[in-house]
């Protein structure tokens, strides 16, 4: 009996038969949107308490099961809960779903892994709770899941591993650790304060294998008096540098408080319909035609939102500067959206028109889920999204060698840049259809060439598709791959049975080392 089975059938015990997810029918773990086709489904079980996920990965070490860990798997681009082979056994966190505190005075929240941005968001107004969200463009995910894995939304708390603060974490060998302030007995400083007594653990456990994280606390916004949403539209795409270096240099001094998104005509398309509602012919959509439908849709070649929040006069000062900043500027145009409350009120959502309600009011969505049907009703995606530093010039070359490849494959180049204070995340999408192996093909031929052009430039995504992490990972080569070997030695240190995650971000237990590269032959590591 394949072993898989004895566990599935010892785990029963545990979390009882109907929470043990069998391959049968449509039951089953599979990415919605895999790169290699003909993958088959896998199994999984899904606890319901921290006392359970401690027994299954103490069970995990007896059998010699390897558990891949998520808490959604909604994480769609990179691979949704596909693990990085097919001899694992999921351990799905999703019925872990309580939110255990949110405290609008001091602005934070406790949740589990299960937890969605609705459930949270949902929570909050319906106790009329005086905190905002910071949301993804999806809202189904775990808002926990979204942080570990270093994702990001748009409200001045965008930068969400950055909002964390204090952890409960399940080892691989099932004992229990609370990371920071949290490592105390009879406190409530765990999510209030991000350090602790000693070195700080909290790192280790984003984008990792080193334990599963059953609980952390997370910092809200404070709710605030008005809300400004502002537009940037830049006619002439040669002028994107300029772009940058002004709304990076704001985002700096706190003028714009917020991770300012720029996207260009595909972008704007994509959320307007599928790909054939604008252009019949073969291959990418030529310029001529983009800049036709750049004037049928009133927009730029580049189109930058930003936000400001807070104290009204504050506000409107920090309006001012962006408008003088702007400010003659040949075919740049600065708008912006003022929302107040009623007689001196605070700000509602109510006040606030449904354009301007999701992601940087932070109200949590589902409409950018229909960007996936671009290139065909059965449509998936893959994201690319290096980071690269807040140098207009330097974004202006890497988009240009992007933009020729994506050409060279025949796929349109989607463009939602997403701007930090030094440095700015280059997203961009390959949307394919599923099952279409020609495409997949080339889409897969595509994205290497990607990760190739910007590593040559310095450059590495921030998180990546499961089918890439270690090729991305070997890209992270100073002093012979130092990081990966202290991160080896954490590894075997922690988990010495190699039962959580293997291969995660491309690190892998002594035991299963020698497969690195052998897990996906045809994504070795590229020449770099």
């Amino acid at each position: 009996m394949d072993i898989r089975e004895t566990f599935l059938d010892r785990a029963a015990a545990i979390v009882g038969e109907e929470n043990v997810v069998r391959v049968a029918g449509d039951a089953g773990y599979k990415d919605p949107y895999p790169l290699n086709p003909g993958r088959s489904k896998w199994p999984g079980i899904r606890p319901g308490s921290v006392e359970e996920v401690q027994d299954l990965v103490r069970l995990a070490n007896d059998a010699g099961v390897a558990l891949w860990t998520f808490s959604r798997g909604k994480n769609l681009g990179y691979g949704g809960p596909e693990p990085r082979d097919q001899t694992m056994v999921a351990l799905d966190l999703g019925r872990m779903n309580r939110i255990l505190e949110v405290d609008d005075k001091l602005c934070y929240a406790v949740v589990e892994p299960g937890v969605t941005f609705f459930d949270l968001f949902e929570y909050i107004q319906e106790r009329g709770l005086k905190v905002w969200l910071s949301v993804p463009a999806l809202g189904w995910g775990s808002v926990m899941g979204n942080m570990l894995d270093r994702g990001y939304g748009m409200t001045p708390y965008g930068d969400h591993v950055k909002s964390l603060c204090g952890m409960e974490v399940v080892l691989p060998d099932g004992d229990l650790v609370r990371t920071g302030m949290g490592a105390m007995e009879g406190t409530d400083l765990g999510p209030i304060f991000q350090g602790g007594f000693g070195p700080t653990l909290d790192g280790l456990f984003t984008q990792s294998n080193l334990g599963v994280v059953t609980k952390v606390g997370l910092w809200l916004m404070p709710w605030p008096d008005v809300y400004i949403s502002g537009d940037v539209t830049v006619e002439r795409e040669e002028a994107l540098p300029q772009l940058i270096d002004i709304l990076t240099d704001l985002r700096r001094q706190d003028v714009i408080q917020n991770n300012a998104l720029c996207g260009n005509v595909v972008r704007a398309a994509t959320m307007r319909g599928s790909k054939a509602d604008f252009y019949d012919g073969e291959g990418s959509i030529p310029d001529e035609r983009l800049e036709e439908m750049r004037q049928e849709f009133g927009i730029g070649q580049w189109n930058a939102r930003f936000a400001i929040y807070g104290d009204k006069g504050l506000a409107e000062r920090r309006l001012e500067i962006i408008r003088e900043r702007f400010a003659g500027l040949e075919g740049v145009e600065v708008k912006a959206r003022f929302y107040e409350g009623a007689e001196g009120q605070a700000v509602a959502y109510e006040d606030i028109t449904e354009i301007d309600r999701t992601q940087m009011a932070g109200v949590p969505t589902l409409k950018p889920l229909s960007t996936v049907g671009w290139a065909a009703e059965n449509g998936g995606h893959i994201d690319a999204a290096p980071i690269i530093p807040a140098r207009g010039h330097e974004v202006y070359e890497f988009y240009q060698e992007a933009k020729q490849l994506y050409r060279e494959y025949g796929f349109d180049l989607y463009i939602g840049y997403h701007l930090y204070p030094r440095h700015m995340v280059h997203v961009t999408m390959i949307f394919f259809e599923n099952d279409n192996e020609e495409m997949l093909a080339r889409a897969r031929e595509l994205y290497g060439r990607l990760l190739d052009a910007a590593r040559r430039r310095g450059y590495a995504p921030y998180r990546s598709h499961v089918d890439y992490m270690d090729r991305i990972a070997e890209g992270f080569d100073f002093n012979n791959h130092a990081a990966r070997r202290l991160q080896e030695k954490l590894k075997d240190a922690l988990d010495p049975n190699g039962v959580i995650s293997p291969g995660k971000q491309g690190v892998w237990p002594a035991r299963l080392r020698a497969q690195r590269s052998a897990v996906q032959p045809e994504l070795a590591p590229a020449q770099i």
